[in-house]
């Protein structure tokens, strides 16, 4: 089963690869894209983790779709070998390892491991950190310098991180083993690394009205009872991690369900407050798929874990996530076959060329700036833009406060979709449509974006 991992990781890193410099960014990745242009210790919506990646890819691979994504797939490539060491601390059961690496390929999720989200940094700092506590248990009391770094590299990654500590208070309070640490200088000392690392993101916040804490605390306000998004939450997750894996390894987890080892403890009380949490959030709103992404290597280890009797499911499993995967950057790096408008890989791609248009248009009419709808337009317009005229985004002035004000006097021109032109007559007393413009993804029209010219003072 060892060689099995090694050809399946690298055959997932091969194949993503040679996809990250082929496929357009998606609009979040050009709005962290924009950020890296103006590296802070913050921003509205996320910590810095993703612009400062960003920046240092850039300045390594270039400032194309490979250099924004290069280092955000080193670390997913290397996510697979982390698990199967965290297994071999763990476990010290080489089929184990070699399992868990497999199921972890085997998840059609780690096919946006190399895009440059938050998502990526902080899978790949959970896991670092869960390799510490292995260590820990293990009896190297050294681990915990690497749990407290790995716990604030996380941290400024994505808030998610906070479950990352409580899962770690928790792994000690139910692990035998481990519940004496509170008295060693081990989880002192971690959690002052930790806090050491968040301190440039906690600072930038005090000095910032809590932006970040403010803007994600929003979604922890309960809504209407709505229990239909937690049987949502299981399917997709099912889905995300592999229907045969969740099959198999529920199965195995209930024969094996009595007197738990400690490092399946260990693993469990990991999960157990991020788990909790979305469970009670999916009561009254969507969990997004992504955000259970850094379970995913404790996940792993524990259905490697609970099939070990049945050789045959990480194999399987690592196939059949392969084939997915495979077939799903076929699509997006080829829009192939074609599926029409409905295709959901059609979100992503085409403004290249739209913006090619929109600027030509610009240079044409002298425009001192564009101004576009949405963020998302935004910083597509600007990552596949020319430098010059600025783009702006109509509205939404605090998600911009990280780079200079684009001054918007004067002649433009505006982009957005129908309907736009009104509220662009309430800035600007002369506005005139040019022509409507459609995205195109491998021959196929999407949706309809109007261009006009706006004159004010």
């Amino acid at each position: 089963m060892k060689f099995a991992a090694i050809a399946a990781v690298l055959a997932l890193a091969l194949a993503q690869a040679l996809v990250i410099g082929r496929v357009e960014l998606t609009f979040d990745e050009a709005y962290y894209a924009l950020w890296a242009r103006w590296p802070q210790a913050g921003y509205l919506d996320h910590p810095p983790l993703v612009a400062w990646t960003i920046a240092a890819s850039q300045a390594l691979f270039g400032r194309g779709e490979f250099g924004v994504r290069a280092l955000f797939w080193a670390m997913g490539a290397s996510l697979p070998a982390l698990t199967a060491w965290i297994g071999w601390r763990l476990f010290e059961d080489e089929t184990t390892a070699a399992a868990a690496a497999l199921i972890f390929v085997g998840a059609p999720l780690a096919a946006g491991a190399p895009l440059a989200t938050p998502d990526t940094p902080l899978v790949f700092f959970w896991t670092l950190a869960l390799a510490g506590l292995a260590e820990v248990w293990r009896g190297r009391e050294g681990g915990w310098w690497l749990v407290g770094l790995a716990a604030g590299a996380a941290g400024l990654a994505k808030m998610t991180a906070g479950f990352l500590g409580l899962g770690v208070v928790l792994a000690l309070a139910a692990t035998p083993s481990l519940r004496g640490q509170w008295r060693r200088p081990g989880p002192w000392i971690a959690a002052a690394l930790a806090l050491a690392v968040l301190s440039p993101f906690l600072a930038w916040n005090a000095t910032h009205g809590l932006a970040t804490f403010l803007k994600q605390g929003g979604r922890l306000q309960a809504r209407a009872f709505a229990p239909h998004y937690l049987a949502e939450f299981l399917g997709a997750q099912i889905l995300l991690f592999n229907p045969l894996t969740a099959a198999a390894a529920s199965y195995g987890a209930w024969r094996l369900r009595a007197n738990p080892s400690e490092p399946v403890r260990l693993l469990l009380a990991s999960l157990a407050p991020a788990l909790a949490y979305f469970a009670l959030h999916a009561l009254h709103d969507r969990v997004q798929g992504n955000w259970p992404a850094p379970l995913y290597p404790a996940l792993a280890l524990l259905a490697a874990r609970a099939t070990r009797q049945m050789r045959w499911v990480a194999p399987m499993a690592a196939a059949l996530g392969l084939a997915l995967v495979a077939a799903a950057y076929w699509h997006l790096a080829t829009a192939r076959p074609t599926f029409g408008p409905s295709d959901p890989f059609l979100r992503i791609g085409g403004w290249r060329g739209l913006s090619g248009q929109v600027f030509a248009a610009a240079e044409a009419r002298h425009a001192g700036f564009v101004l576009a709808q949405g963020y998302a337009a935004t910083s597509l317009l600007t990552f596949y833009g020319p430098p010059s005229p600025p783009v702006a985004e109509f509205g939404e002035p605090e998600r911009w406060t990280f780079r200079p004000p684009v001054a918007l006097a004067g002649q433009g021109v505006a982009f957005g979709p129908p309907g736009f032109g009104a509220a662009l007559a309430r800035l600007y007393p002369e506005v005139k449509p040019l022509r409507t413009l459609r995205r195109r993804v491998g021959g196929v029209e999407l949706e309809p974006y109007v261009l006009f010219t706006v004159r004010g003072n």
